[in-house]
């Protein structure tokens, strides 16, 4: 399913996961990533009700809301290549796929 990654305020992020912050040019033409992790792959901030209820176990698929940049590169890639997702306090970061 993914990876789930914890950040506490007190923590810093490792090296290998320290993300670039700001307008990422991703592989789907017109959606644009909110920071690019070191491994390549985007990083989306989505809002915290999305982000926890997508992390249910009993969720078989992701769900995001239907105008937005996760939602339109998820579409694009059909489904098919890694991201990464943060809530919007940037506490917790999830890899998905």
């Amino acid at each position: 399913m993914g990876e789930f990654t914890g950040i506490s305020k007190g923590q810093e992020i490792e090296q290998d996961q320290a993300p670039d912050m700001g307008e990422v040019e991703t592989d789907v033409p017109e959606v644009k990533a909110d920071g690019q992790a070191k491994d390549g792959m985007p990083i989306f901030t989505v809002s915290d009700d999305e982000f926890y209820r997508n992390m249910r176990a009993t969720r078989k698929r992701l769900r995001f809301g239907s105008d937005t940049s996760v939602s339109k590169y998820m579409r694009g890639t059909r489904y098919n290549r890694p991201f990464w997702i943060r809530s919007e306090k940037g506490d917790y970061m999830r890899k998905i796929k």
